[in-house]
């Protein structure tokens, strides 16, 4: 390094995989001391000779993968294809992002497929993909019709604030200060519904079932955050460093009405490994 270089650019130089959004939080919440002083600014100059130290390292972001794997594959019918997508890995790519994506990597594999919804590249799970025919127009309408269902699984930190069971209704709307995060807000946003009920329990953390009832951003996420329940591993909502290297947030079922000339039929992944327990997760 011979000219002075900015603090984070040094960083993500040395550490690639905590991610540029990790590397920010642990500037600007004061992990970083330069030469034993704390520092909170990302643009502060590196120069040859520097001791740079970081409490708390953020943990390393999944890696996601960049081949196909037909391990993928819960079932393949003439029109329908679903996938458990690894977390890691977009669903679609962005113009944000020359990354691998799931929808690309699909049609290097299957040839012309449509993706018909999105996960977070950190969430695992089932998503569809069609071939071109009629049950495209029927999967159309069954999503603006919202008779779809689907099921998550998450893990989420103990003690918190969630019932047995319930329903938590808040709206959600942009991030008051940052662009990559949602946030509830008292007007205005848009409606989110999330059904839940706690299933297994260790000391720390705590099993969650999730059936959403709309599709907003991030919904899942920010709904159990608010309640004190942050999910293990999640790099944007959680606590900083997160405790795991993976968002523990997976899709596991998802149920098809009849409609058509379809019968209705459902599909489920099981949970990744090393999802569930995790009493030894620091």
């Amino acid at each position: 390094m011979s000219q002075p270089t900015r603090l984070d650019r040094v960083l993500r130089d040395r550490f690639p995989d905590w991610g540029r959004q990790a590397v920010q939080r642990a500037i600007g919440s004061g992990k970083v001391r330069l030469n034993s002083k704390q520092v909170r600014l990302s643009s502060w100059e590196v120069k040859n000779g520097d001791q740079i130290e970081v409490a708390d390292p953020p943990a390393a972001k999944t890696v996601a993968a960049v081949q196909w794997d037909d391990a993928w594959i819960i079932a393949e019918e003439r029109e329908l294809i679903v996938v458990s997508k690894p977390a890691g890995l977009l669903s679609e790519p962005t113009r944000f992002s020359p990354a691998a994506s799931l929808l690309g990597l699909a049609k290097e594999r299957f040839g012309e497929v449509i993706l018909f919804h999105r996960l977070d590249r950190d969430t695992s799970g089932l998503l569809l993909l069609t071939r071109p025919g009629p049950i495209n127009k029927y999967l159309t309408a069954a999503f603006q019709n919202h008779t779809v269902q689907k099921e998550y699984v998450a893990v989420v930190a103990r003690p918190h604030r969630l019932e047995e069971s319930g329903t938590i209704d808040a709206r959600l709307g942009p991030h008051e200060e940052r662009r990559d995060q949602m946030m509830v807000v008292e007007r205005g946003g848009q409606r989110a519904v999330t059904r839940y009920a706690l299933e297994d329990a260790t000391d720390r953390w705590q099993l969650v079932r999730l059936w959403p009832e709309t599709g907003r951003t991030h919904q899942l996420r920010v709904h159990l955050t608010h309640l004190g329940a942050p999910i293990l591993g999640d790099r944007l909502y959680g606590p900083q460093p997160p405790r795991a290297n993976r968002l523990h947030l997976h899709s596991q079922k998802i149920a098809l009405p009849a409609g058509e000339g379809y019968e209705p039929r459902s599909f489920a992944s099981p949970l990744p490994a090393g999802f569930w327990p995790v009493e030894r997760q620091s």
